[in-house]
């Protein structure tokens, strides 16, 4: 799947992890010197990822407005690479994903003995599938009855009854790869991915022994990163389908970002004591590689391959530096900011809906005959607020309805009585994001 013919995911609102500035570990337990008890037990607050969020969604969006402008025939920007870099973000916000899970999930463990599965899923099931089964049930909708009534042409290769079963049980990716199902839908591909995912990640942190939860983290990012990078060269000689839905299948980034977890939860204070984390040369020469690569990189099939693993270990740099660090030396939060990352998985699910609309009400308008600039000027605004404010009202009105509702199925139990935790820690806060079709 190409960066252009993807869609990205969504991510709900960061969890509650508090970094306690001097790292203290007031209750003696692993990993309770990032994560200090506050008045609430158990909620904790990882400061600035909000921001990392946004920035990410703010990625893809950008990405889909250029791809719909090229689609639909409207003048597009040149061709920035900051502007193809959907798919990227998306990566990186299945390594926070795995990131915030996972400390979650040891947080749980150490401190109530067990992970509770059932509640877990609970969690996400109110904080990811409602948005997800809205976007579903639109999509299908709208290319099947609104876009022929619209007089547009868009051509349904898939049976109904097939799409139909496979969005209901999370095979959107799957779909996404033997068929073209539109923007509006694509964005879904990256969701059934992480439900894929956590669907064993919860019963693995509750069975497996302490000290295999590290080699079974190692095992399955390296056997993923191997498939995909020998599928990405053809080396398995699949078809273009196979092809396509392994690609999607990227769990090594979740697992670099679990690992990342790991190391923070029990080796805070050496990892930390690393010279990309306590020196500011260090900090300075990581923040470079990765602007250099949003900002200058272009993709070549070849270095697609080469650069993913150095570029997971960097996203993996970039949120233990954010969340971790007291001596980072970026700031990259901005109370603005900070609550659009709060709102940025309706950014990401909602803003393909806007972008079509934008683009089809410009097509009739014909401002770019007039004023170029101007369109340019319009049209990115007009999107852009769009996407916000309907992400805005569905956090308002959908989401944290439901969350608030939802929070007595996701407590975990200790003999009959419901825990503490964190609400991030069932995925209101771990949502990924990823490319799809414009």
């Amino acid at each position: 799947m190409s960066e252009q013919s993807s869609s990205a995911r969504s991510l709900p609102p960061l969890s509650a992890a508090r970094v306690s500035p001097a790292g203290e570990n007031p209750s003696g337990q692993p990993g309770s010197g990032t994560a200090r008890v506050a008045k609430a037990p158990g909620k904790v607050w990882f400061p600035g990822l909000n921001a990392l969020r946004f920035y990410a969604a703010f990625a893809v969006v950008l990405m889909h407005i250029q791809s719909n402008m090229d689609r639909v025939g409207l003048p597009s920007l040149p061709e920035f690479p900051i502007l193809f870099k959907g798919l990227a973000a998306v990566s990186f916000f299945f390594t926070l994903s795995g990131f915030l899970i996972t400390y979650l999930l040891l947080q749980e463990r150490d401190r109530t003995g067990t992970v509770g599965v059932k509640a877990f899923y609970w969690r996400r099931v109110f904080r990811i599938w409602p948005l997800y089964f809205i976007v579903v049930a639109f999509g299908l909708l709208f290319y099947n009855v609104l876009v022929p009534r619209l007089g547009q042409e868009f051509a349904i290769e898939y049976p109904m009854g097939q799409a139909v079963l496979l969005y209901a049980f999370f095979g959107a990716n799957l779909l996404a790869s033997l068929y073209h199902v539109g923007g509006i839908l694509h964005v879904t591909w990256s969701i059934a991915v992480e439900e894929q995912f956590y669907l064993g990640w919860a019963p693995l942190f509750k069975h497996a022994r302490r000290k295999r939860l590290l080699l079974w983290i190692a095992a399955i990012t390296v056997v993923s990163l191997l498939v995909n990078t020998v599928n990405g060269l053809g080396g398995f000689g699949w078809g273009v389908h196979i092809r396509d839905f392994v690609h999607t299948l990227q769990f090594h980034y979740m697992g670099i970002g679990a690992g990342a977890a790991w190391m923070l939860y029990h080796h805070k204070s050496q990892i930390m004591a690393w010279p990309v984390f306590a020196r500011k040369g260090g900090q300075w020469i990581m923040m470079g590689l990765l602007l250099a690569y949003f900002l200058g990189y272009t993709k070549t099939p070849v270095w697609e391959q080469v650069l993913i693993l150095p570029l997971g270990l960097a996203f993996a740099w970039l949120i233990l530096n954010t969340a971790a660090n007291p001596g980072n030396a970026f700031r990259l939060s901005h109370s603005v900011v900070d609550h659009l990352g709060k709102i940025s998985y309706g950014i990401y699910m909602y803003h393909m809906i806007v972008v079509y609309a934008v683009s089809f009400a410009f097509s009739k308008i014909g401002l770019h005959h007039i004023s170029l600039p101007g369109y340019f000027l319009a049209y990115y605004a007009v999107a852009i607020a769009g996407t916000f404010a309907l992400a805005q009202a569905s956090y308002r009105w959908v989401e944290r309805p439901l969350l608030r509702f939802g929070h007595r199925f996701g407590h975990p139990k200790i003999n009959g009585q419901a825990t503490e935790l964190p609400p991030s820690s069932t995925g209101i806060q771990d949502k990924a994001l990823r490319p799809n079709a414009a």
